[in-house]
């Protein structure tokens, strides 16, 4: 999966103490928060502008596949890419990785919704949000 999919967003996480359960590995409830990690770091880095104050993204669906447990002193990626691109919502793949061995430890799949905040309804993507998507990242589906 790793060898044809191209990531150039990639975020460093630490694992935190309060992140480990009695089981010694990162519990899977923490799994969503270091994948927003990733989302929010894809944003600031591809669409800066986005202010979350008039309009933003919400998200739709959630799948998280678990390949592998995370350990305390294991060191880890956060790697995102947008894979579709519709009229009113995107598709962001991400993976965790393992830092030393390049092992994807789980992946995460999210719809997210452009959303005008003040309105709370959603609108179509933005052009200028597209062409940056398009730009940044490789083999991006267009939907219609």
């Amino acid at each position: 999966m790793e060898n044809i999919t191209t990531f150039k967003n990639i975020l460093p996480i630490q694992v935190r103490f309060s992140d480990v359960d009695m089981m010694g590995h990162v519990s899977n409830t923490v799994y969503q928060s270091y994948y927003d990690s990733g989302k929010v770091n894809y944003f600031d880095e591809v669409i800066p502008d986005m202010d979350f104050i008039e309009i933003g993204v919400v998200g739709a669906s959630i799948k998280i596949e678990y390949f592998k447990p995370i350990f305390m002193k294991t060191r880890i990626l956060v790697k995102t890419r947008v894979t579709v691109l519709g009229t009113k919502s995107l598709t962001m793949e991400h993976h965790l990785v393992d830092e030393h061995t390049n092992e994807i430890l789980s992946v995460c799949t999210a719809v997210m919704v452009c959303y005008a905040i003040k309105q709370q309804v959603s609108i179509p993507i933005p052009e200028k949000w597209k062409k940056k998507i398009l730009a940044y990242d490789e083999n991006v589906i267009i939907k219609q």
